[in-house]
């Protein structure tokens, strides 16, 4: 499951287990949302990825962390996809993967 895949499934899950933080962002007046300056769709889309965020940091998570917490499979996939993310991570830094593995105590 591609990362985007991954979050888009949690973002489901979540608001289908929480109908009422969807039923609450889609009841804001179309009139209130035109005069900000953007779309319906743009307005529910920004709210659902703040209430999503919000939701993660109230379980003292990062974002990413939630996703996987709401999606994987089993422990071995989660553990996978931190993984995953973390070489992501070293990647970006220019940090070879051995020597960030070491940095932050990282096992495989």
């Amino acid at each position: 499951m591609s990362l985007e895949n991954r979050y888009n499934a949690a973002r489901d899950k979540f608001f289908a287990e929480n109908p009422h933080a969807l039923t609450k962002i889609e009841s804001v007046n179309p009139a209130v949302i035109d005069a900000c300056g953007m779309t319906v769709d743009e307005y529910h889309e920004q709210q659902r990825l703040m209430v999503f965020a919000e939701a993660a940091r109230s379980r003292g998570l990062e974002v990413d962390e939630f996703v996987i917490r709401l999606v994987a499979e089993s422990p071995e996939q989660a553990n996978e996809w931190r993984l995953e993310q973390h070489r992501k991570v070293a990647e970006a830094l220019g940090i070879d993967w051995a020597e960030y593995k070491q940095l932050n105590r990282i096992a495989e």
